[in-house]
């Protein structure tokens, strides 16, 4: 992990620790399991990079994490926020995940990923039959793509397009997360 992953780790879990003040979790165990979750993507993500966006892909992991984590999702939902480009991005397999931190986490990974050799419309199926908070960690992952795109001048009339036909199955996502994915598919070039 470089230094500049380190600090965005840091942040990521003093914020959500700040979060958590209200809650009944032992906040504790819930920091542990997002550590563990930083570190294990920053390994696995380790010199990966998305061209388009130039930025490291954890970077854009922990985007999701943090935008997951401001929206008031649970910290295993934030871990999976963390990992959600593992399974499509990496050698990971569910099964390590669900070892190392729980089904939930692992089934809500999987629920955002892109299955090898799977058709289109059976992704979009599957993550309108995803729960709330999976389907809260793609409308975060569609804000955090598309935001950068538009950053770096990149973002194109496909981009919005293909994330509106994403964004349409998602009903069930955090309104919050859902709205402010709709605003950028919208604003698309104009808003960043």
């Amino acid at each position: 992990m470089n230094v500049r992953e380190e600090h965005a780790t840091e942040a990521l879990l003093i914020r959500v620790w700040r979060e958590e003040a209200g809650m009944t979790l032992d906040s504790e165990n819930s920091g542990a399991l997002l550590l563990r979750a930083a570190r294990f993507a920053c390994e696995r993500h380790a010199g990966q990079t998305k061209p388009r966006q130039k930025r490291p892909v954890i970077d854009h992991c922990l985007e999701v994490a943090l935008l997951v984590s401001e929206a008031g999702l649970p910290p295993d939902t934030v871990a999976a926020a963390i990992l959600h480009d593992t399974l499509e991005k990496t050698a990971t397999v569910r099964d390590e995940l669900d070892a190392q931190f729980g089904q939930r986490v692992g089934a809500l990974v999987e629920a955002v990923s892109n299955l090898p050799g799977e058709a289109d419309a059976a992704a979009k199926q599957r993550l309108k039959d995803a729960p709330a908070d999976a389907q809260s960690i793609k409308c975060a992952d569609i804000v955090s793509n598309l935001e950068a795109l538009a950053l770096k001048g990149e973002l194109t009339e496909k981009d919005r397009a293909d994330k509106a036909a994403t964004l349409a199955v998602l009903d069930r996502a955090e309104p919050t997360l859902a709205a402010r994915a709709a605003s950028v598919i919208e604003r698309g070039l104009n808003g960043c």
